[in-house]
């Protein structure tokens, strides 16, 4: 019988890694305070748990340590695995506490402390190493829903004016990849750096990105103004670690991003879109794809699917036509893959107000830039509408790439609503925010 897997702090990468697992039948336990997470783990079938009653059982167990250092745990963490000692130790550290260093870069490359941040980094490796761990210092993580590709879309992605060098990747499926190998065969207190294995500046990965699907570059910026992350010129060695066995399956951004736009029905490149109203003939399609979104995202929604579900196709259709209301959709050939609403709020003194709700695109069609355009299109028609002054929406705190969208297209955040729903025990908090046209 295999070993337990312990997680602590089950983010973006390491859910992956405990789906996977758990999947295969191994016994995972994982501490996470996000509850979208939490489903989807428990869904797969690893056990969801505190990070205090994890802490309890560790020993004997393979356990890896993801949690950010500014959440100030690290002390307690390290003090409970020398009292529960696991046996076997991986911490998730960062290609960041290299600091500033150009060209060529390893696990002997010197560390460079100057940022709190790299700061920080380094002394959570100077805990755990004394216990035995695997440190893997990670480069720039992508993937599924977190990548340039998704910055790109939602029109968050800027380029320097000049200069900006080469910078290292990893996917997250070749990152679970070395988590495992790591686990496994990692030498306890060593150093191993993860990176695929072409360094590439962000101009090639995004002009490539534009190129295939279908979207102008975008703007520039002074070098200055960007992330330090991408004003760098960093190659990322991965050699040490392909000594314990690992070969990356993306071994570029090229064939990382490929993966991506095939998983999402965009292999192929760009097809037709189109954006149009609709109509009440089209409320049946609607309604499928406004009822996929409510299941596949509760979170991102007002409405819940028990309730829509039981409305008659008469209301459906009434929420279709109307003076003070439209519905838009897109469409890839003659399928509805996403749609986006708008209302004029009732009464003389919220009329100039326009409401945008529904928004949603099918996940098989996000690469493609429906976000931007199905909203810019409403826009332009919530100005059709004579008196309408601004239009409001709501979205949930944490959706990254709506939050983006929502900030390029000149809506501004005026509040947030803390535990806006409440969907079975977790809570949501929503950011509201406004658009004066």
């Amino acid at each position: 019988m295999s070993v337990s897997l312990v997680l602590l702090g089950a983010g973006y990468t390491l859910t992956r890694l405990a789906v996977a697992e758990a999947r295969a039948g191994r016994e995972v336990l994982a501490a996470t305070r996000d509850s979208a997470r939490r489903e989807v783990l428990e869904r797969a079938g690893a056990r969801v748990t505190s990070l205090e009653d994890a802490l309890t059982r560790t020993a004997g167990a393979h356990v890896v340590v993801s949690i950010p250092p500014d959440a100030g745990l690290d002390v307690q963490v390290a003090e409970a695995l020398a009292r529960q000692p696991p046996s076997r130790l991986v911490y998730l550290s960062s290609t960041g506490v290299y600091g500033g260093a150009r060209g060529h870069v390893d696990e002997d490359t010197p560390v460079e402390p100057a940022s709190p941040t790299a700061r920080a980094r380094i002394d959570a490796e100077s805990r755990y190493l004394p216990l035995g761990a695997v440190v893997l210092r990670i480069a720039g993580i992508y993937g599924p829903e977190r990548s340039t590709l998704a910055r790109l879309l939602a029109g968050a992605v800027r380029l320097p004016e000049r200069g900006g060098g080469r910078i290292s990747r990893i996917h997250v499926d070749d990152l679970v990849e070395a988590l495992r190998v790591a686990l496994l065969h990692g030498e306890p207190g060593a150093l191993y750096c993860v990176a695929d294995d072409r360094p590439a500046p962000q101009e090639e990965t995004v002009s490539w990105l534009c190129q295939r699907v279908g979207v102008p570059l975008p703007p520039r910026v002074p070098l200055e103004s960007l992330h330090e992350s991408l004003r760098g010129d960093r190659a990322v060695s991965n050699a040490r670690l392909k000594t314990l066995g690992w070969r990356p399956r993306y071994p570029d951004y090229a064939a990382g991003f490929t993966s991506l736009l095939e998983a999402e029905g965009r292999g192929g490149g760009p097809g037709p879109l189109t954006v149009r109203r609709l109509l009440a003939e089209d409320a049946e399609t609607f309604w499928a794809l406004r009822l996929r979104g409510l299941e596949e995202h509760p979170e991102a929604f007002g409405a819940s699917l028990a309730e829509d579900s039981a409305l008659p196709m008469e209301t459906v259709r009434s929420r279709l036509v109307g003076p003070a209301q439209v519905v838009l959709g897109a469409f890839d050939g003659a399928r509805l893959v996403g749609v986006a609403g708008l209302q004029r709020a009732g009464g003389q003194k919220h009329a100039h107000t326009g409401v945008v709700w529904g928004m949603y695109v099918a996940p098989e069609a996000r690469s493609r830039g429906l976000g931007r355009r199905l909203l810019t299109a409403l826009v332009e028609e919530a100005r059709r509408m004579a008196g309408v002054e601004r239009l409001i929406l709501s979205v949930a705190v944490g959706n990254g790439a709506a939050q983006g969208l929502y900030r390029t297209l000149g809506f501004r955040t005026y509040g947030v609503e803390p535990n806006a729903l409440k969907i079975g025990g977790a809570y949501v908090d929503q950011e509201q925010m406004v658009l004066a046209l």
